[in-house]
């Protein structure tokens, strides 16, 4: 009898070894069978659940966005206004080794996407995607009493764009990864958020 393959969980499986590949040898340096090695799979498999190597990368920059931006908003969980930016902020930012590796992976795919026009559309997709998670944030806040007069909501998200991909650089690049990254980062993320409140 043929074994049942769980294909989300495969296909997951998959992404998770792409990334690990990325962060090690970047965009550029990554081929499929590098991925497949990784994932102890033929490339055949890794076809049969990805594509080629231009489908993989671009569902590995959608996946490990989406894993941040998931993970933004569980933690999130039912904070609201404010407060829920305020662990968004947190949640998004190279703070420990789980988040500094999804932040490597990212930076690396936003380095490719310059001369790959695919992940640049699909970065775009996925910074539209982050804007609807947080224009609801500040229409909470909004509704909560919490903002000062006068926030331009798509202002504040271009900043809060801003604020974590250059942040994210300039800690795992530009040598903001010594000690003290995080309490540095956390204060960035408090002086973001208290300059919206009323």
């Amino acid at each position: 009898m043929p074994k049942l393959v769980d294909r989300d969980l495969r296909r997951a499986e998959l992404l998770a070894a792409a990334w690990r590949v990325v962060r090690v040898r970047g965009v550029e340096g990554t081929t499929t069978r590098a991925i497949a090695d990784e994932a102890g799979c033929s490339l055949s498999v890794l076809a049969h659940f990805l594509g080629g190597k231009d489908d993989i990368l671009v569902a590995a920059q959608k996946a490990i966005y989406d894993r941040i931006v998931e993970r933004a908003f569980e933690i999130g969980g039912d904070l609201f206004g404010l407060d829920g930016l305020r662990a968004a902020l947190e949640a998004v930012l190279p703070l420990d080794e789980e988040r500094a590796a999804d932040a490597h992976v990212n930076v690396a795919f936003a380095g490719a996407a310059l001369s790959h026009p695919r992940l640049a559309e699909s970065r775009r997709d996925s910074h539209r995607a982050i804007r609807v998670h947080l224009i609801n944030c500040l229409r909470e806040a909004r509704e909560l009493g919490e903002l000062r007069p006068g926030v331009d909501d798509e202002a504040v998200i271009d900043d809060f764009i801003i604020l974590v991909e250059g942040s994210t650089l300039l800690s795992l690049v530009d040598g903001w990864a010594e000690e003290g990254r995080a309490d540095r980062l956390s204060r960035l993320a408090n002086q973001f958020v208290n300059q919206l409140r009323a």
